[in-house]
């Protein structure tokens, strides 16, 4: 397994393809560059994904351009927003929907949909509809493959438990599917499959970059919580802290398998701890954009 020890994010981009946008420095300026088929891989994590907006500004602010990007959950819609228009333009639209985001655009609560569930009437306790309304207003593209950069977004495949890379297709329902949480939401129906958050298989799809090319991955995480040392006496607190715990020693475990480079930035930290609460969006942003735009790649291009 290597390990690219790229010098820092003051660096110039390699080669780029012709559907990237912006102006690469010159060579001369570069101290060093990603090298092969490069991706950024966006962790899944609901309002816990918003410092993924800082990290893409920071990055293509240093000529840091993937040729892939794979992304579940929150993360596969960020990715799908960059790759439809992976400017800081575009970026300022992502980061302007995050900011105005509230529990109600993404889980609207209704005591008729509640009862119904808990009854085993439905198999979702919230209605998908605002999610869905969501995810049509960053995208600016109609199918998958129309995009600016290459974007893969990660679902779940309902009956095998096995992560599916949606790479074409309607951008928006391929968005929802990888987005849709079991139990909260309805499954997405999309050919064959019957599909689920991408989280659930593949919270950071780092194997399925490399499956899909990748040579060298920059992996933006989502925030964590801070561990305040009290007991955790709220349901959905409780059970997302022990999926966290889940998902991060798979991810230890699909990064230490992955052959090729990966550099993971830094990770931001947050009080919350649900995954629909946005009251911290506007500090995670900025945070994000800081760590990473202070990061020395070669620190962390590692398996942590």
């Amino acid at each position: 397994m290597s390990t690219v020890q790229a010098g820092g994010l003051a660096v110039s981009p390699r080669q780029q393809p012709q559907s990237a946008i912006g102006t690469p420095r010159a060579p001369a300026e570069a101290e060093s560059a990603p090298s092969g088929t490069v991706a950024f891989v966006l962790q899944g994590g609901g309002s816990l994904c918003a410092p993924q907006v800082g990290m893409l500004r920071a990055l293509t602010q240093a000529g840091i351009r993937p040729d892939l990007v794979v992304g579940s959950s929150a993360g596969a819609l960020n990715g799908a927003a960059f790759a439809a228009d992976p400017s800081i333009g575009g970026i300022d639209r992502l980061e302007a929907l995050w900011i105005r985001l509230k529990r109600r655009h993404v889980a609207p609560l209704s005591l008729r949909t509640l009862a119904r569930a808990a009854l085993g009437r439905s198999d979702a306790a919230v209605s998908s509809a605002a999610l869905l309304q969501l995810l049509r207003k960053p995208i600016t593209v109609g199918r998958l493959e129309e995009a600016a950069v290459s974007m893969h977004a990660v679902a779940t495949d309902f009956e095998t438990g096995a992560a599916v890379a949606l790479s074409s297709g309607e951008a928006v329902p391929a968005l929802l599917a990888s987005a849709v949480f079991p139990g909260l939401y309805a499954p997405v129906r999309r050919g064959r499959h019957l599909l689920i958050d991408g989280g659930v298989s593949a919270d950071v799809p780092v194997l399925q970059a490399v499956g899909l090319g990748a040579t060298t991955m920059y992996v933006l995480p989502a925030a964590v919580t801070k561990q305040a040392g009290r007991p955790v006496h709220a349901a959905l607190v409780v059970a997302s802290r022990a999926l966290g715990q889940i998902l991060d020693e798979r991810e230890r475990r699909d990064i230490a398998a992955v052959r090729g480079s990966v550099h993971r930035l830094p990770t931001v930290t947050t009080s919350v701890a649900n995954l629909i609460d946005f009251r911290d969006t506007q500090r995670l942003v900025q945070a994000g954009h800081g760590l990473t735009a202070a990061w020395p790649a070669g620190q962390t291009a590692a398996r942590e």
